[in-house]
């Protein structure tokens, strides 16, 4: 038996074998974000207590600063962590709400909250017209620049050559004006998360419904499996997953813990 080792390592998508990726259930809540990083496909930070015989592992994808746990984690170790990445920025974990790992998690986070997640879908749904004098254009090098998620998909993939290169993402435009933007992508098991965002000046207008579901349907088309994730109480989110064709939603209990301040 190995000692319990309190300071762990950090490995690199490029060592990830096998075996460590099978510490990690891809029945979790969000799991794809964390093979998406795994995979490198997704940017973020991979520990473990003993990078050649691991019993345990820690992924943080970079997006939002979850965690996901794999294997057997010990709750010393776990607690020295999540302090440790506390020093730099906040700390999430989601969990279904039977998960018997909440019992060695740290106490009195500092946000408590519920998410829903929606991957059965409904695949037979009208594809709905694009208005005269609009366009759908695939997101590139040149629109990237304009886009309301630039700064997330950066964090996300690290960069914006490394967001194109395994993200899609389709625009609807009208006279070189962004009217909304959609974007696939991370992928993980098969699996590609949808996002979508409507410009300020032209919500309301079933934008967001007419863009993500030619974006779905073009992810579907290429073999993915389609994902989508939102905060329980945002209903505008919950009522487009419903539009869009997605049922059966799942509940997760979701916690975080904020940045330590500085004295």
């Amino acid at each position: 038996m190995q000692p319990e080792n309190n300071h762990p390592s950090q490995l690199t998508p490029n060592l990830v074998t096998p075996a460590f990726r099978a510490l990690f259930d891809p029945a979790d809540p969000a799991s794809l974000r964390c093979f998406a990083v795994l995979d490198g496909h997704a940017a973020g930070r991979i520990f473990t207590d003993y990078p050649d015989q691991p019993t345990w592992g820690v992924v943080q994808e970079a997006a939002f600063s979850s965690l996901y746990l794999g294997g057997d984690v010990k709750q010393t170790p776990l607690h020295q962590l999540i302090a440790h990445l506390r020093q730099e920025g906040e700390v999430l974990i989601g969990l279904w709400m039977e998960d018997p790992r909440w019992s060695f998690l740290p106490s009195t986070p500092d946000f408590s909250g519920y998410t829903l997640e929606f991957i059965d879908r409904d695949a037979d749904q009208s594809l709905p017209e694009v208005p005269a004098g609009c366009e759908l254009r695939r997101l590139d090098q040149s629109l990237i620049k304009e886009i309301l998620g630039r700064n997330l998909l950066i964090h996300m993939y690290g960069s914006v050559q490394v967001a194109l290169k395994w993200g899609y993402g389709l625009c609807l435009t009208r006279n070189g004006e962004i009217l909304c933007e959609t974007f696939a992508g991370p992928i993980g098991n098969g699996v590609i998360e949808i996002g979508v965002e409507t410009h300020p000046h032209h919500i309301r207008k079933g934008y967001g419904a007419l863009t993500c579901a030619h974006l779905i349907l073009e992810m579907e088309q290429q073999g993915y499996q389609t994902y989508w994730n939102c905060a329980k109480q945002i209903q505008a989110s919950i009522a487009l997953a419903h539009k869009l064709g997605y049922r059966n939603e799942k509940e997760y209990r979701l916690l975080a813990w904020s940045k330590n301040k500085t004295r």
